[in-house]
């Protein structure tokens, strides 16, 4: 029996319109042995139906079927039940190019890496119609550590936390424990931080093989207020764990400063979704509060190096304490 090269985990729900494509995409994968493990996350189309007939048809499919967790749990699951020597991420409605994890896998093993980044594209309807390429500043052909990384790319303004273009060792990920925060939007950023932190050869390959699918019905393009909330409670997470990070790594200087300097563009995110996304509201003034209550008030100031990073943090501090004023007139 031939050992598997790798494991593709793909989070399903509700993706009955795109997973046909997929599914011929990773028929289109060569010269490589592979299994896809698609975890179905209660899904309410027809996607269960659908997946059924592709492991039906090629048995590398494994499946798996859960109630509605979210892709943090997908994931896990997906982590757990891999065989491969190599783990990808792949959404359920992207399109990957035909020669893209056989490109990834050699790279990775040329390199005896822990994790390679990859390149990809934006696509509206049609993956061979590219609208733009994803990464433009990476450092393509080097061999990093995570650190290093990091390092560079918050210092360029181009630090990806998009999972879908990493290729990630197994053994790496099992000695790591490295696993994904549930119930949590924007997981990547802090998975990507976990990984980051301890990955001592990192790669990138700059050929943009991987189609992500511009999808009005995603999560980040939702006017739901109850998504809307969930998208702010999770960057005030995200930018307390980054803050905790910094400080627990304060050794390292540049991977400190690295790490204060993305959790300061994090909050540049959460106030753009209370100022433009949400309307006034208790909701809103109720997180305007925990944003003091976690400290992050007079930690955004923490790392400042340019005079438009001290603007923003009187910005954000204005408006946080703006909101939180106005919960007499929304407690009547």
């Amino acid at each position: 029996m031939n050992s598997i090269d790798l494991s593709v985990i793909i989070p399903v729900f509700n993706a009955e319109n795109d997973l046909m494509e997929l599914f011929e995409s990773l028929k289109n994968q060569k010269n490589l042995f592979y299994e896809v493990i698609a975890i179905n996350d209660g899904s309410t189309d027809q996607s269960q139906i659908i997946l059924e007939k592709i492991a039906q048809i090629d048995k590398r499919w494994v499946l798996i079927s859960q109630p509605h967790r979210g892709v943090s749990v997908a994931r896990n699951q997906g982590i757990a039940r891999a065989r491969g020597r190599w783990i990808a991420f792949t959404d359920s409605d992207d399109w990957l190019a035909p020669q893209a994890f056989e490109t990834w896998v050699q790279q990775a093993e040329k390199g005896d890496l822990d994790c390679l980044v990859g390149n990809g594209f934006r696509f509206k309807l049609n993956p061979q119609k590219p609208t733009e390429t994803l990464l433009y500043r990476q450092p393509w052909g080097k061999i990093l550590t995570g650190r290093e990384w990091v390092i560079q790319s918050v210092h360029k303004n181009e630090w990806p936390h998009y999972v879908f273009l990493q290729l990630v060792k197994r053994a790496f990920l099992i000695k790591n424990q490295l696993r994904f925060i549930p119930n949590m939007l924007h997981e990547d950023i802090l998975w990507t931080t976990e990984l980051a932190e301890v990955a001592q050869r990192m790669g990138f390959c700059a050929e943009p093989l991987y189609g992500y699918r511009i999808n009005p019905e995603s999560i980040t393009q939702s006017t739901s207020i109850e998504r809307l909330a969930h998208r702010a409670i999770s960057y005030l997470n995200i930018i307390e764990k980054l803050l905790n990070k910094a400080e627990a790594v304060k050794q390292d200087k540049a991977f400190h400063q690295a790490l204060l300097k993305q959790a300061h563009r994090e909050t540049r995110h959460f106030l753009g979704l209370m100022r433009k996304k949400l309307p006034p509201s208790q909701l809103r003034t109720q997180l305007a509060k925990k944003f003091t209550s976690l400290g992050l008030r007079t930690a955004v100031f923490k790392g400042i190096c340019h005079a438009d990073e001290f603007w923003h943090a009187l910005r954000i501090n204005f408006f946080m304490a703006y909101y939180a004023q106005r919960h007499n007139r929304f407690s009547r």
